[in-house]
């Protein structure tokens, strides 16, 4: 997979396969860009500890001083990351991913008011 999910996202995964009855989990991971390794791992994680758990799978306990805690971090950064994103919509700028993965801002056009 080429995007890292963040926590938020693998329980949403998590919960969309439980509800759905009728899909295999190999069938669930292929439509989703995931390994079935991976999905079960985070399954494992997530019936064990909750999001905490998906969130204790990053990287970010190998860069933290000790004491701090991971989760919070997690959701530090995602709310860093949001508001940015939304002062970027006020300028009316979007970020848009490119087929190839580059990032990239697109200016978008005014609505027109009548």
């Amino acid at each position: 997979m080429s995007k890292r999910l963040n926590p938020f996202e693998k329980e949403l995964l998590i919960k969309l396969f439980r509800k759905s009855k009728d899909i295999s989990k190999s069938e669930f991971c292929r439509a989703n860009n995931v390994t079935l390794q991976t999905f079960n791992k985070w399954i494992e994680q997530y019936d064990s500890a909750g999001i905490e758990g998906l969130a204790a799978g990053s990287r970010l306990p190998e860069v933290l001083p000790e004491g701090i805690n991971p989760t919070e971090e997690a959701y530090k950064k995602e709310i860093l990351r949001l508001t940015l994103e939304n002062e970027l919509l006020k300028k009316n700028y979007a970020i848009r991913t490119t087929p190839d993965g580059k990032i990239q801002m697109q200016r978008l056009s005014p609505k027109n008011s009548k």
